[in-house]
C-alpha cells in the first residue's frame, strides 16, 4: 500500500477517534473514580511503598497485573489522573490489537477496516474505555498477544527459544490477572491447532515454562491462603443452563450495541431502534461468516466461541454483568475488518463482470456502515446521559465524597466504616488520611478485609453510610434502627448524600468497672473457671472441655448484688462463640439475647460487627445478684480469657492508658503490629480492668503474627453465619 495512502487512512482512523470517542472522555474525564478502580490505586500506592499483592484485596479470585502497571504512573500524577491515562492507553491498545490481529489474518485493508471500526467501537467499549473497571482491558489484551504470536507462528515466523517463552509468560499473567483468560486462551489454541500450526514438543515445553513463571503468583496466593475457592468461580448447575444462554444473548446485546448499556455493570439499558439493531445484526452476522471462511480466522473464532461459552456456564455471569463478555469485542472487531477486506479483495480479483466487482465493493461498504452507522447513534444516546450530572451519582453509585470528607477531616476523625461502594474511595480520595473499610466483606462474607483491623481498633471511628446505597451493611436509616436496639448514643452529620454516626457514647463505661474480688465466675453447671479469668493477664485461659452446646454457658455471681450496664468476655479470635445463639438472665429473668443483626456489639468505644475478641452482654444497669449467660446452640468449645464488669455506680477510673493507646493505634496504622502490641501492653498495665485494650491487645497480637509485606489481611468477619444473621437483641 502506498505511503500516501496509509498516512490518509492514519489520519481518517484519527479523526473518526476523536469524533466517536472524545465526547464521552470529555464529560466523564473529571468524574472520581469508582470504588472498583479506587482498590487498585491503593494497592499500587501501597506497592510503591513494598506492600506487595498477589490477590485483590477484598476479592480472593482476582490476579493484581494492574496494580503493578498502574504503580509507576503514580510517581507521575495523582491517583485520578493516572487511571484515566491508564483507561486511555488501554483503549488505544486495543484497537491496535483488533488492527494487528484483522492484518495477520488478511493482510494491511483488514487492518485498516479493523481499526476503523475499533475507533468508532460499540457503545460499551466507548463507555469500558472511560469508566471501566482495569481488569477487563488486560484480559483481551494479553490473550490477543498471544493468538498474534500464534498467527505469526503460521507463517513460519518468531520461531525462537524467547519467543516461546514470551509467550508462555504472557499467558501466564493473562491467567494470574482473571481465570477468565483460560478459555479464550484454549480456544485460540484449538483454532491454531485447525488451521494448521504444529508447534514443536521443545518450544511447547518453554511456553509451559513461561506460562508458570506468569502465573506463578497464583500459586503464592494459594500457598499463603490469600486466594480461596469462591462462588465467582463457580459453574452453573444444569437446571440453570438455560439461563447461562439467556443471560448471554442480553449481555451481548448490550456488548455489541443492539442496546445501549448506561454503566458498565447494571442493568440500566437504552434500546437501540429496532430497524437500527437489525441492521447492526446482519451485518456483524454477514461479516464473521466471509470471515471465518479464511482458516486464518479461526483462533479468533475460538477466542470468541470459548469465551461466549465460559461466560453462559459460569455461575458468576449474568446478563447484567456485561464486562465478563468484553474481552469479546477484539476478535469480533478483527474478523468484521477481515471480512470487509475479503469482501473488496474479492472486488478485486473478480474477473466475471465490473458489475460483480462494484457489488463487492459496495456491499462491502455498506456493511460497514451498516455497524457505524448504529453504534454512532449508540453513542450519542450514551452521551446524553452522561451530560447529565446525576447519572454518576444515580446510575454509577459514585457521587461526591467532598462532603463527606470534609465533615471528616473539621471532626478530626481518622477512621470510617463504610459501604462497599465507596469504602476504597474515602481511603483513596482522603489520601489515607482516613483509613476505611466495610465492616464485613458484604461481597464475599467471611473473606478478609485489608483495613477491618486498623478500623476496629480505632476508639473514635465513624459510620459513612448513604441514604441509598449498599450492598449489605445497613444505610443511614438502618442504621438509626440498629442503634436504637443497642443503646448509647452519638452525634450525626447529614454531608452531601450521606450520613456521618460518630463521637459514640456506649451504654456502659469502661471507666466505671466492678470489682474483680466483687465477682465469682462459674459455669452454669457450677463449677469454677477459676483464677486464669479474673487475673488480667491475657495468656492465660479458661476453656471448656467440650464444645458449646444448647443450654451450657457461664454464671457471674455479684457480693453484694449491685446495678450491672454489662458484662464483657475476652474470647477466643480463632474459633469464636459469636455465632453462636445466646440469651443472658439477670437472677432468673431473660433481660437480653444475641448475637445482634450482623452480630454489632459495642467494642472499644463503637458499635462493630462481625468478629471481634469481646463478647458483650449489655445489662441496661439492671440490679443483679447472677448474671447467666446461656447458648442456645453447638459451637466450638468456650474459651474465655478475662471477664469485666461495668456498672454505673462503680468508681471512676481515670484513663491513664489513653496515649500509649494512641502511639499503638498510630504503630498499627503503619503496619507496626509489634510496636503496637508492646504500647497495647504498656495501656494495659496502666489500667487492667479496660475491657477495650485487651480487645486491641488481642488484635495486635493476631496480626503481629501475620504477613507485613505480602498480601496483607486482616481478621476475617466471622463468614454469613454471624453478618448475615443475628436475633437483633431484646
Amino acid at each position: 500500500m502506498p505511503t500516501r495512502r496509509r498516512l490518509l487512512l492514519a489520519a481518517a482512523l484519527v479523526f473518526v477517534l476523536l469524533a466517536a470517542r472524545a465526547p464521552l472522555h470529555r464529560a466523564t474525564f473529571a468524574l472520581p473514580v469508582s470504588n472498583d478502580d479506587a482498590v487498585p490505586l491503593l494497592m499500587a500506592r501501597h506497592a510503591l511503598r513494598g506492600e506487595l499483592s498477589t490477590i485483590l484485596w477484598n476479592q480472593p479470585y482476582n490476579g493484581t497485573l494492574d496494580t503493578y502497571l498502574l504503580a509507576p504512573l503514580l510517581l507521575l500524577a495523582r491517583p485520578h489522573a493516572a487511571f484515566r491515562i491508564y483507561e486511555a492507553a488501554c483503549g488505544l491498545l486495543l484497537i491496535a490489537l483488533a488492527m494487528a490481529l484483522a492484518g495477520r489474518v488478511a493482510g494491511e485493508a483488514a487492518a485498516w477496516a479493523a481499526g476503523l471500526l475499533a475507533a468508532v467501537g460499540s457503545p460499551y467499549m466507548a463507555l469500558m474505555v472511560a469508566t471501566g473497571p482495569p481488569p477487563n482491558f488486560l484480559m483481551p489484551l494479553l490473550t490477543g498477544l498471544a493468538a498474534l504470536v500464534g498467527l505469526r507462528r503460521l507463517d513460519g515466523r518468531w520461531l525462537s527459544t524467547f519467543v516461546a517463552w514470551g509467550t508462555g509468560l504472557i499467558c501466564g499473567l493473562a491467567t494470574w490477572n482473571s481465570a477468565l483468560a483460560l478459555p479464550p486462551l484454549l480456544g485460540i489454541t484449538v483454532g491454531l491447532l485447525l488451521a494448521g500450526l504444529r508447534p514443536r514438543a521443545v518450544y511447547a515445553a518453554i511456553l509451559v515454562a513461561g506460562l508458570a513463571l506468569g502465573a506463578g503468583p497464583l500459586l503464592i496466593a494459594g500457598a499463603t491462603g490469600a486466594s480461596g475457592s469462591t462462588p465467582v468461580t463457580a459453574l452453573r448447575p444444569r437446571w440453570l443452563w438455560a439461563d447461562g444462554l439467556t443471560d448471554l444473548a442480553q449481555a451481548a446485546a448490550g456488548l455489541l450495541g443492539f442496546q445501549v448499556p448506561l454503566v458498565v455493570d447494571g442493568p440500566e439499558r437504552d434500546p437501540l431502534p429496532l430497524g437500527l439493531a437489525l441492521l447492526l445484526a446482519a451485518a456483524l452476522l454477514a461479516l464473521v461468516a466471509i470471515a471465518a471462511r479464511h482458516r486464518r480466522a479461526w483462533p479468533l473464532l475460538g477466542w470468541a466461541l470459548a469465551l461466549a461459552a465460559a461466560f453462559a456456564a459460569s455461575r458468576r455471569t449474568g446478563a447484567d454483568e456485561v464486562r465478563y463478555l468484553f474481552g469479546l469485542t477484539v476478535p469480533a472487531i478483527a474478523l468484521c475488518g477481515v471480512g470487509v477486506a475479503s469482501l473488496v479483495a474479492g472486488a478485486t480479483r473478480s474477473q466475471r463482470s465490473a458489475t460483480r466487482s462494484r457489488t463487492l465493493q459496495v456491499a462491502g461498504g455498506v456493511l460497514a456502515a451498516a455497524i457505524v452507522v448504529p453504534w454512532a447513534v449508540g453513542h450519542r444516546l450514551l452521551l446524553a446521559h452522561w451530560r447529565d450530572p446525576q447519572h454518576a451519582a444515580r446510575v454509577w453509585q459514585v457521587p461526591s465524597l467532598e462532603p463527606v470528607l470534609d465533615t471528616l477531616r473539621r471532626a478530626g476523625v481518622q477512621s470510617a466504616y463504610a459501604s462497599l461502594q465507596f469504602a476504597a474511595r474515602l481511603t483513596l480520595e482522603s489520601d489515607e488520611a482516613v483509613i476505611a473499610s466495610q465492616a464485613w466483606n458484604e461481597r464475599i462474607p467471611g473473606d478478609p478485609l485489608r483495613f477491618r483491623d486498623e478500623v476496629d481498633l480505632d476508639p473514635r471511628a465513624s459510620w459513612v453510610l448513604s441514604h441509598h446505597l449498599s450492598r449489605g451493611m445497613p444505610r443511614a436509616g438502618g442504621f438509626r434502627e440498629l442503634m436504637a436496639t443497642l443503646g448509647g448514643s452519638y452525634k450525626e452529620d447529614l454531608p452531601g448524600e450521606f450520613a456521618v454516626f460518630r463521637r459514640f457514647v456506649p451504654p456502659y463505661d469502661e471507666g466505671r468497672p466492678m470489682p474483680r474480688a466483687a465477682m465469682a465466675i462459674a459455669t452454669v453447671e457450677g463449677a469454677p473457671l477459676g483464677p486464669a479469668v479474673l487475673d488480667r493477664d491475657p495468656e492465660t485461659w479458661w476453656t471448656a472441655p467440650a464444645g458449646l452446646a444448647r443450654g451450657g454457658g457461664i454464671a457471674v455471681r455479684f457480693a453484694p448484688a449491685r446495678r450491672v450496664s454489662a458484662l464483657v468476655l475476652l474470647v477466643d479470635l480463632e474459633r469464636s462463640p459469636l455465632a453462636v445463639p445466646w440469651v443472658a438472665d439477670v437472677d432468673g429473668t431473660v433481660v437480653a439475647g444475641g448475637p445482634a443483626r450482623h452480630g454489632m456489639q459495642w467494642v472499644n468505644g463503637v458499635p462493630r460487627a462481625g468478629k471481634q475478641p469481646l463478647l458483650v452482654v449489655p445489662l441496661r444497669e439492671r440490679r443483679a445478684q447472677t448474671v447467666r449467660v446461656v447458648f442456645q446452640g453447638s459451637g466450638p468449645p468456650l474459651r474465655i480469657a478475662e471477664v469485666f464488669a461495668y456498672g454505673p455506680d462503680e468508681a471512676p477510673h481515670a484513663a491513664e492508658g489513653s496515649p500509649a493507646a494512641e502511639r499503638a493505634l498510630a504503630a498499627a496504622r503503619a503496619g507496626e503490629w509489634l510496636r503496637a502490641l508492646g504500647s497495647y501492653q504498656e495501656a494495659m498495665a496502666l489500667e487492667p480492668d479496660r475491657a477495650s485494650l485487651f480487645a486491641c491487645r488481642q488484635r495486635a497480637a493476631w496480626r503481629a503474627l501475620r504477613r507485613t509485606r505480602l498480601d496483607v489481611e486482616g481478621l476475617d468477619d466471622g463468614g454469613p453465619e454471624l453478618v448475615l444473621a443475628g436475633t437483633g437483641g431484646r
